[in-house]
């Protein structure tokens, strides 16, 4: 079928849907073109209706009111930003549940994309099937987490209070945890000495310090080295 790029740039199907198909509507947000059409294909292949495409964060909610979407699925790469983009929808099609789609589970991304109000959270590697089910669900109001999702909220939760730490001269907001894992990195620990020292895994020492990192590129654009700490 045939997509008509309206004045507004969202791409839209002209079929007028039935109310049950209405009852079912989606709308894509964000992502390559590529990979958007893929995904439409998909779920158009499982029976959903697509109500529309768009590129942005800023789209994605005017799409959502005005096709009244039950769902849109937000790629977490999505122009504008995708925290943005979810609470804008949250904002302007309460109606709306928002499911989103990111290259891997990444748990600060997750934990922000809960926090400002998405109903779900899934990664690429689900593949075709994977995807069409997670839609499902999230159409019927329930919500949507890989199971190592829920691991990584719950240690999130388990360390969710905030500390006013300095890092690189910046004045960061950290969660408890990622404030003991900088106090031994300023004592000059490696991540493997910091993990047994705070009885973590290596991978969640390393995790806790992309975090950090990430939290110091928002505050000031500037690459920090705790990456490729080793």
């Amino acid at each position: 079928m045939t997509h008509l790029i309206e004045s507004n740039g969202i791409a839209r199907m002209p079929a007028p849907a039935s109310p049950e198909r209405l009852r079912g509507r989606v709308v894509l947000a964000g992502g390559q073109a590529l990979v958007r059409a893929a995904r439409r294909s998909v779920l158009a292949r499982a029976g959903l209706d697509i109500a529309a495409d768009v590129a942005d964060a800023s789209r994605a909610a005017k799409a959502a009111k005005l096709y009244q979407a039950r769902l849109v699925i937000v790629d977490s790469q999505v122009r504008g930003g995708c925290v943005q983009a979810v609470q804008s929808i949250s904002v302007r099609a309460p109606d709306a549940s928002v499911l989103v789609v990111a290259p891997e589970l990444d748990p600060a991304e997750l934990l922000a994309a809960v926090r400002a109000g998405a109903k779900g959270f899934v990664t690429e590697t689900l593949g075709a099937a994977g995807l069409a089910r997670a839609v499902e669900v999230a159409l019927r109001g329930d919500t949507v987490i890989p199971r190592a999702g829920v691991a990584a909220l719950i240690e999130q939760l388990r360390a969710r209070g905030q500390e006013q730490t300095s890092v690189d001269g910046i004045e960061l907001q950290l969660t408890r945890r990622e404030a003991d894992v900088m106090t031994r990195v300023r004592d000059g620990l490696t991540p493997k000495q910091i993990a047994y020292e705070l009885e973590l895994s290596a991978v969640t020492v390393r995790r806790h310090l992309s975090s950090v990192a990430r939290k110091t590129r928002q505050a000031r654009p500037l690459t920090l080295a705790l990456e490729s700490t080793s």
